[in-house]
Order: C-alpha cells, then sequence, then structure tokens
C-alpha cells in the first residue's frame, strides 16, 4: 500500500474510526466486517464449527496484522529519510549558503507533520503488533482445541497480555469450546511448521542485520577518511598557503561529513526501529523451543502435558514480541 493510499484511507474516515479514543475491541470486529483476503488458515480440512470459526478469525486477525505491518513500514521508512534528509537541506542552506534551500526545507517540515498526523490516525503500529497477538493466541487455541483440550489460552495467557490488551482475553473468551468430533495430530502443522518459519525469518533477519553493519561500517570509513583528508589539507595550507579556493574544499568536507552523520541518525531511526538483536533472539529461542518440543512429541506423544508447555512457552514468547516491538513506533526524527 502506497502512501498515496494511506492518505486516501484517512481521509475517507478510516483515522476516525482508528482513534486511539476509540475502543480497539470495536475497532477490530468493524475491520473484521470489512476485511478483504487473501487469508491464510492455520489448516485445511476442518470440519469442526467450532474449529472453524476460531480458524476464521485468526485468518482475519493474520491478514489485519500483515496489512497494519506493511503500512507501518511505508510510514517509518519515510519519517526516518525525511528527517535526515532535512538536516542536509539545511546544512546547504545554512553552509552552502544556497539560500533556495529553506523554502524546500519548509516543505519537507510539511510533509514529514502530515505522515506521522496520518500515522497516528492510523494507528497502524498498535494494530499490527494488538492483531498479532491476537491471530498467536487464536493459534495456540486452535491446536489446543483440536486435540480435545478444554483449556481456554485466554485463561493462560501472560499478566502482561492480559493487563496491557484485555480486548484480546475479551475475543476469546467469546469463542465456542465444543468438545471436536475427530481429533488430529499436530506436529506437523503447529511444531515443523513454525520451526520451518522461524528459521526462514531467522536468515532474513540476520541478512538485515549484515546489511546494518555494512552501511555502517561504510559511514565510519568515510567519516575517518574526510577527517584524514581535512588534516592533510589544512597542514598543506598552513605550510604552503598555495593558491586554491579553499573554502570550496572545506564546504565540500563538511558535506561529507555532516551527510555521514546524517547516515547514522537514518540506521538509528529505521534499523534501529526493527529491534533486529531482539528479533534474532527470538527466533533463536523459538526454533530452539520447537526442536525440544519435537522431540519429546517423537518420544511421548502428543499428550496434554507437552501441549501445554508448548502453549505457555508460546504465549510467553508472543509477548516478549510484543513488548519490544512496542518500543518501535514511528516518530519524528531530525
Amino acid at each position: 500500500m502506497s502512501l498515496k493510499e494511506i492518505y486516501s484511507k484517512a481521509k475517507n474516515g478510516e483515522d476516525s474510526l482508528n482513534s486511539k479514543n476509540s475502543n480497539p475491541k470495536e475497532v477490530f470486529l468493524k475491520e473484521k466486517e470489512s476485511c478483504e483476503g487473501p487469508f491464510y488458515h492455520i489448516m485445511g480440512n476442518i470440519n469442526d464449527s467450532s474449529l472453524i470459526e476460531i480458524d476464521n478469525l485468526f485468518a482475519v486477525a493474520d491478514n489485519l496484522s500483515i496489512k497494519n505491518a506493511h503500512r507501518h513500514k511505508k510510514i517509518l521508512l519515510a519519517l526516518s529519510i525525511l528527517g535526515p534528509l532535512i538536516s542536509v537541506v539545511f546544512f546547504l542552506y545554512f553552509e552552502g549558503e544556497i539560500h533556495g534551500m529553506i523554502l524546500l526545507c519548509t516543505i519537507l517540515i510539511g510533509i514529514l507533520y502530515l505522515i506521522h498526523r496520518q500515522s497516528n490516525r492510523l494507528d497502524c503500529h498498535r494494530k499490527y503488533l494488538e492483531y498479532r497477538v491476537l491471530a498467536e493466541t487464536l493459534r495456540a487455541q486452535f491446536f489446543l482445541s483440536i486435540k480435545g483440550s478444554k483449556v481456554q489460552v485466554a485463561e493462560i495467557m501472560p499478566w502482561f497480555i492480559k493487563q496491557g490488551i484485555p480486548w484480546i482475553g475479551e475475543i476469546l473468551k467469546t469463542l465456542p469450546l465444543d468438545e471436536v468430533k475427530e481429533t488430529k495430530d499436530i506436529i506437523y502443522f503447529w511444531v515443523f511448521d513454525q520451526k520451518a518459519y522461524h528459521e526462514g525469518a531467522l536468515l532474513k533477519a540476520e541478512a538485515k542485520r549484515e546489511r546494518q553493519k555494512k552501511i555502517t561500517k561504510m559511514a565510519i570509513y568515510l567519516t575517518v577518511s574526510a577527517y584524514i583528508i581535512g588534516l592533510i589539507f589544512e597542514t598543506i595550507m598552513y605550510v604552503h598557503s598555495p593558491d586554491v579556493e579553499a573554502h570550496l574544499i572545506r564546504l565540500g568536507l563538511k558535506i561529507i561529513i555532516g551527510f555521514m552523520s546524517v547516515s547514522t541518525i537514518f540506521l538509528e531511526s529505521y534499523y534501529g526501529k526493527m529491534s533486529l538483536s531482539e528479533t534474532i533472539n527470538d527466533h533463536k529461542r523459538m526454533i530452539a523451543l520447537y526442536t525440544k518440543i519435537g522431540k519429546d512429541i517423537l518420544k511421548k506423544g502428543e499428550t496434554e502435558e507437552i501441549l501445554l508447555y508448548l502453549a505457555n512457552q508460546f504465549l510467553i514468547e508472543n509477548s516478549t514480541w510484543y513488548a519490544y516491538q512496542s518500543k518501535n513506533k514511528a516518530e519524528l526524527v531530525f
């Protein structure tokens, strides 16, 4: 979804619907009615009506979370670029005495403000996180229910989620927990599939962290090089006083150093908001958890004790993810 589409939706009234003053549960239920695919389901070939209801609700929460994640990341990227860009433009105005740059700087500040304002109105960061938490708790409820367990996930959620996002528990408590007609093995759908997902996600997160490290190193090398060149230049000027346009060379060095400083602001405001270290550790823990559970199930079978242990650890990790991602809301950066 483009930023233009985001603006259009906000102007059409979605911003008032999703206002922070609105009830999050009511917002979700209204968005649920108008939600359009694609939908991804936990399992296929489900016949029990209670499981179908859980699965359908999961598909909606998953869909809405993904859509809001895409919006949030686009807005985050736009703010992360515009903030440092404004600093560069103002630097050119102030140091380069390019007077027209002050007008461009004013326009960019206006655009930055509008994007940030729309971000708050769309509330996509909150919805991305809370809808994902809802989807994952529904996943846990589905797998417990399909094994015939009467445990209600709303009762075993971590206290942090119960208190922080109470509407999720309210949604979960409305779900029917009827006895299923036919239980199914879930090791492939929950344990192996989720392990494979985290292994793939781990590779992507590590690739992003390596990209961040390379850009950071390049910025450091260029900054140090600019300082060394500046030192050599000033030494030559002091010793020989050559007939050159010294102010232009100094301006060029200032621009290089300023640009490198601004690039570090971008890295912090964009890659820093991804919590890559926490995300990587999160994926590693989940891979280890699913590896352990897979071995336990192969030895002892899909016992209720093992599945409840998995559900509890799964919900704890889900709340941990929510906790560190909550800090990554898109903000104004200059």
